[in-house]
């Protein structure tokens, strides 16, 4: 993924799956990841949508209804972003942070991503 986060806070770490309506990334973490972390894995994870090779920056602009289901017990976790709104720059994605067998859900919400042009 071509995102310009440099490690410890580059989460994104492969793209599994993409479409036009989700992507599915593969995301790492140092230690447990808080519920912050998972929403920057989220907004980070977005950038699947973009195929362009130069990496754009986007800002965490606003979040909604972030809760934490489960707290976190693993490095690693699939999450999946679904495009809800795209207005120019502005973009608004649901979220869903899952365990690696996709069966237990860790976190879900709804984040605001502008994209610098």
């Amino acid at each position: 993924m071509n995102i310009p986060h440099q490690e410890p806070v580059k989460f994104a770490k492969e793209l599994l799956e993409v479409n036009d309506e989700f992507v599915k990334v593969k995301c790492a973490f140092d230690s447990l990841p808080s519920l912050a972390m998972f929403f920057e894995a989220a907004a980070q994870s977005s950038a699947g949508f973009s195929q362009e090779e130069e990496a754009k920056v986007g800002f965490l602009i606003s979040l909604k209804e972030v809760k934490l289901n489960k707290e976190a017990d693993t490095l690693e976790y699939i999450i999946k972003v679904e495009k809800k709104i795209a207005f120019a720059s502005v973009c608004e994605f649901y979220f869903e942070v899952y365990d690696l067998s996709e069966t237990t859900n860790y976190a879900t919400g709804i984040l605001t991503v502008m994209i610098q042009e």
